[in-house]
């Protein structure tokens, strides 16, 4: 009578009374706390595998949902450690293509080109890092000062 007002056949209801049904579990939960404590940068992948080198087979999947549910997971490489990016959509003109991979002269000083390079270091977040150029001669590939 239940089980046809809950519209469930009983080859069902019987499966589930037989069925264990994984709710995590305290002590995973606490040799993933355990783990994250150890290794504070660690994510649910790295996680998996200390978990799987101590014996405990689980699937990433449960570990991912549990470090979610207990708010462990890795905030080590969020946006504000990501490098600078310059691009802001098409905003002024476009520079002309002048050197049209014409990068052979014949005397110096004709063409010099530029680079810069976002050196971090440190905790490699925003906090420590520098910007350096480069002014290089295209005729002879040397660095000017």
């Amino acid at each position: 009578m239940v089980l046809k007002a809950a519209h469930m056949s009983s080859s069902n209801y019987h499966d589930a009374l037989h069925c264990k049904y994984q709710s995590g579990s305290s002590t995973l939960v606490d040799e993933i706390k355990s783990v994250r404590l150890a290794n504070p940068d660690y994510g649910y992948r790295p996680v998996t595998l200390a978990l799987k080198n101590k014996g405990i087979n689980v699937n990433h999947k449960a570990v991912l949902r549990i470090m979610r549910e207990n708010n462990l997971l890795c905030q080590a490489f969020n946006r504000r450690t990501k490098k600078y990016n310059s691009y802001k959509g098409t905003v002024g003109t476009v520079a002309h293509n002048r050197l049209n991979r014409r990068f052979k002269m014949d005397r110096p000083f004709q063409k010099i080109v530029t680079d810069v390079t976002e050196v971090r270091w440190g905790n490699q977040t925003i906090n420590k890092r520098a910007y350096f150029t480069v002014y290089i001669d295209l005729y002879n590939g040397e660095i000017i000062e």
